[in-house]
């Protein structure tokens, strides 16, 4: 299968990239590397591997790539609520306006597979003793999800017999990536205990749903082999109903991994992003189950840090 991965440089596109050349794709990256290339340096120059740097707000060489595709995975975008945040008119153009070239030149081209990279944070805020299913309603509550659930609706729109798109709700990230990021709780929360002694942990009670980078690439291997009465125009949340954890859990087992460390708690009463999401469509329609916990994410990151792999883990090139 030929495969172009937008965003295939990033935090879970470039796991996604190595994953897929590995399985057999011949793999097209378009990506406009702010964060560089290094995450992609072990294949290049491979055969079923090419690079392109490219942005996908330029409709015109997004078209261009794209041609002759068979599948097309959608993971380019400013992603999170603060780096949004910083620059909202780019997130707008990147995550919306982009998403729609991308969208656009997959059907001129002829593309049969299309797979959307969303956020679980679409949904917002949830009752804590509810999981939310893919039927639930959508409450974005910032610019992030704003542009992830519109994007998600005119993607979804497009599903026709010819072209067939499908929607995963990612939750939040954690794992080791050559593109790494400590702006995540799980590495963020890890990175405090190991190099500060201590974890500062805001809203303890709220939730959130975890699921780990090569957990991310599987699913959406699994969409790409999957039938496409059986994936088109479907939305599938990516996580483990086991993962949905509060801070104040999570910041327990970092501590519990890392022998001295200390816990603050902050009070907030109001967070925009608290839910619990469930996972069990995803697991009957494609089998997928997670094959990493929060548990193996927080002792990955922990060796890793005592190793001494990242020379300064709080660089900004870490972080979003």
């Amino acid at each position: 299968m030929k495969t172009l991965i937008l965003g295939g440089a990033g935090y879970v596109g470039s796991t996604l990239t190595r994953r897929l050349w590995e399985a057999g794709h011949d793999v097209t990256v378009y990506d406009r590397l702010l964060f560089g290339s290094a995450s992609l340096e072990p294949l290049q120059g491979r055969e079923r591997f090419r690079l392109i740097e490219g942005d996908i707000r330029d409709a015109a060489a997004l078209q261009a790539v794209t041609a002759g595709q068979d599948a097309v995975a959608l993971l380019a975008a400013i992603v999170g609520e603060p780096a949004c945040n910083r620059d909202p008119q780019l997130a707008v153009e990147t995550n919306l306006l982009g998403a729609r070239n991308a969208l656009a030149a997959a059907r001129r081209a002829g593309v049969d597979r299309f797979v959307f990279g969303s956020t679980c944070s679409n949904y917002g805020v949830s009752r804590p003793d509810a999981l939310v299913d893919e039927t639930a309603p959508l409450q974005p509550l910032s610019t992030y999800s704003e542009t992830k659930v519109q994007a998600e609706k005119e993607i979804l729109a497009a599903a026709s017999e010819l072209f067939h798109p499908t929607v995963l709700r990612f939750s939040t990230a954690f794992g080791i990536s050559a593109r790494m990021r400590f702006d995540l709780l799980v590495s963020d929360f890890t990175r405090a205990a190991v190099r500060e002694g201590k974890v500062v942990v805001y809203g303890e009670q709220f939730w959130r749903p975890f699921v780990h980078i090569e957990d991310i690439a599987k699913a959406v291997e699994l969409v790409l082999g999957a039938s496409s009465e059986t994936v088109g125009g479907e939305v599938f949340n990516i996580g483990a109903n086991s993962a949905n954890t509060q801070k104040i859990e999570l910041a327990r087992r970092v501590q519990h991994r890392v022998e001295g460390s200390q816990l603050e708690f902050v009070k907030r009463d109001v967070d925009p992003r608290s839910y619990r999401v469930d996972f069990t469509k995803v697991r009957q329609r494609l089998g997928f189950v997670s094959d990493w916990s929060v548990d193996d994410g927080i002792r990955e990151v922990h060796e890793a840090l005592l190793a001494g792999v990242w020379a300064d883990p709080y660089s900004s090139r870490y972080q979003n």
